[in-house]
């Protein structure tokens, strides 16, 4: 018999709101250890004092190497991944996933490999689909998962990614007295796991030791992925497809991860910065031949004149229709 005793929360923008009444529904008997992930970058956080706050659970920023305990709320800090590793909180300044370090997928990922049937996660409020990937992990290794209903959320994405995965779907405020009956109620995992459960579990296991041990995703899980066309917008090596998995993501030989939309925000904002790189060269091509032009005259080269003359036009031409494109994304 297993209790349901660890809890992984993922959520970004809005999240501090969602967090902060999440909290307040929770007894301060609380079965279960509860570590959060909220997108925050390299910013500096105050959410554990703001969810002190709002709750009685007592929160405060994971430490690394530190054992966790029932009722008590850990943080992952400004700019370190937070997992859970043989018993212990580990934090890791390891390469972004989804653009975003701390990111939540590493938190839920490490969850199911370590917890199996005693994990539960939980997706809130959050642009572009960080925690899809890492709620299949859970769910496939047997834990519970539970998101806000994305109609319910302050941004409404990553919940709408996360659904397929979830077991329980609902409202902000219904959201505590599920997690307390989870909690408070056991589960008895199937003895011999089914093959598609048993291979799950292990394709989750041995991603999360690949990534945590720093190993080429292609040298360790050679098998589970297969090199795609596409490059990393990060450090421009070559991405990996991972294959067996419901959601649509990639990895590239430095650890960086993506989940499809946010591969394609990245690839998208890659694309207009190069466009803009291209308005930029085209404008002061336009001017330098324009001031070319304005010597040829200058010392009587007619020939000359006339040539940078055309390539300004050219060239402002280029640029105008460049402009129009950025204009209308």
């Amino acid at each position: 018999m297993t209790h349901r005793d660890f809890i992984v929360i993922g959520t970004s923008s809005g999240g501090v709101d969602a967090l902060r009444a999440l909290a307040s529904q929770l007894p301060v008997d609380m079965p279960a250890s509860i570590a959060v992930v909220l997108h925050i970058g390299a910013h500096g956080s105050m959410l554990p004092t703001l969810l002190n706050q709002a709750g009685p659970l007592p929160a405060k920023h994971a430490q690394d190497g530190e054992h966790y305990a029932p009722g008590r709320i850990y943080v992952a800090p400004p700019d370190r991944h937070l997992v859970v590793d043989d018993g212990q909180l580990r934090l890791l300044h390891g390469a972004k996933e989804n653009f975003a370090r701390p990111a939540i997928d590493p938190l839920f990922r490490s969850a199911a490999a370590q917890m199996g049937p005693r994990a539960i996660g939980v997706i809130l409020t959050g642009l572009l689909d960080d925690g899809a990937a890492g709620l299949e992990a859970i769910q496939a290794c047997g834990g519970t998962t539970v998101v806000q209903d994305p109609d319910d959320a302050f941004a409404s994405e990553m919940p709408r990614h996360a659904t397929p995965f979830a077991d329980h779907v609902l409202p902000l405020q219904q959201l505590g007295p599920c997690l307390v009956k989870l909690t408070g109620g056991i589960v008895n995992p199937p003895v011999n796991l089914g093959p598609a459960q048993r291979e799950a579990s292990d394709r989750v296991a041995l991603e999360q030791r690949a990534w945590l041990s720093g190993t080429a995703p292609f040298e360790a899980i050679e098998g589970l992925a297969t090199p795609s066309t596409f490059t990393c917008p990060e450090c421009n090596g070559t991405l990996w497809r991972i294959t067996g998995s419901r959601v649509l993501r990639y990895r590239c030989h430095t650890g960086h991860a993506y989940s499809a939309a946010s591969l394609d925000d990245g690839r998208m904002i890659d694309a207009e910065m190069s466009l803009r790189n291209a308005l930029r060269a085209l404008r002061e091509r336009e001017m330098f031949s324009r001031e070319l032009g304005e010597h040829f005259a200058a010392i009587g080269d007619t020939a000359a004149q006339r040539r940078e003359e055309d390539n300004a036009r050219r060239a402002g031409h280029a640029a105008e229709l460049l402009q129009s494109t950025l204009l209308e994304k």
